[in-house]
């Protein structure tokens, strides 16, 4: 018991806090600082909120322990948090917060809860709820394939290579084969746990005429410039991303925008605080998107990107 009681006690007082009066707020981060998606989200709602609530940040770091008991334990430490807190609102970002706490314990409750960054869809939690409204996350993965075929002329393979273990990672999968099979286009899958795996995994996926550079948060022993240089020398075949934290490994990447998802949670959030009920705020997706080139990988190859792509992305240097 003391033990839990001091672990709350670090999390309440490590996290900078915006103090406004007696109304508190609560974001529960399913992943862990340094990881460039959820630091996007949580760097904006901490601007949004600044002034209208005091703020406490709990991270659960289920990036990087994805077992199913380790996120029920993260989820018991984030209830027992909230118990003694007493939040006005909770935001909730990324499926495992949904997952693992919000779904089990809050739903339809009393507690006021702003979730974000929930992969394609929402349904799998059960919302939405009386007591939650949110924004779920949608790659643009038509949008990839499009272009894909615009340099290309014709796409019958994607290879996808992300994270082994992660629950993202396989929605996202799921999603993009399922979307794509509408086109007759089959996605293989290629998942890596660690550096080696990853790497092998990119000189098979050259076999398929498109690649898509998934999520690398969770691969163990990944080095940038290591990939950076791998890429360089075996990228043959178009390689994409929707991660702009993946450009620099990625020819073409069309990305989502963190900060969309924290701003619009927080908004919200400060309209709960105002006295507006969740469920009359309709759950939303994103729809705001950037689209980065990396020339110095396609210099070595023979794939050409037309001027329509190149005068609107923004240029990547690794």
């Amino acid at each position: 018991m003391r033990l839990i009681v001091l672990l709350l006690f670090i999390v309440s007082i490590s996290i900078p806090a915006s103090a406004a009066g007696s109304k508190r707020c609560l974001y529960i981060n399913s992943y862990h600082s340094g990881y460039a998606w959820s630091d996007g989200i949580e760097a904006a709602i901490k601007t949004e909120l600044a002034g209208h609530c005091q703020l406490t940040i709990f991270r659960m770091d289920t990036k990087r322990n994805t077992s199913t008991a380790f996120g029920k334990q993260k989820a018991l430490e984030a209830k027992k948090l909230i118990e003694s807190l007493h939040p006005d609102v909770v935001i909730a970002s990324d499926d495992n917060a949904s997952k693992y706490l919000i779904a089990p314990y809050y739903k339809n409750s009393n507690l006021a809860i702003v979730f974000c960054g929930i992969n394609w869809t929402a349904k799998a939690y059960g919302y939405p709820y009386n007591n939650a409204t949110g924004m779920i996350e949608v790659s643009a993965i038509k949008a990839l394939l499009h272009k894909a075929r615009e340099i290309l002329g014709s796409v019958h393979t994607v290879a996808f290579i992300a994270a082994k273990g992660v629950r993202t990672d396989e929605k996202e999968y799921a999603w993009m084969a399922k979307t794509y099979a509408r086109s007759h286009v089959k996605v293989i899958p290629y998942y890596a746990a660690n550096m080696a795996a990853w790497e092998q995994a990119y000189r098979a996926a050259q076999a398929s005429d498109m690649i898509v550079l998934n999520n690398i948060a969770g691969i163990k022993n990944w080095h940038r410039d290591r990939a950076i240089a791998y890429a360089a020398k075996y990228a043959h075949k178009l390689t994409v991303s929707t991660y702009d934290f993946m450009a620099q490994y990625s020819m073409l990447a069309m990305t989502k925008i963190a900060s969309e998802q924290g701003n619009w949670a927080a908004q919200v959030a400060i309209r709960l605080l105002q006295g507006k009920k969740a469920n009359s705020i309709p759950v939303v997706a994103n729809r705001r998107f950037n689209m980065f080139v990396n020339l110095p990988l396609l210099q070595n190859t023979d794939i050409k990107l037309p001027d329509s792509i190149l005068f609107k992305a923004i240029k990547v240097v690794p």
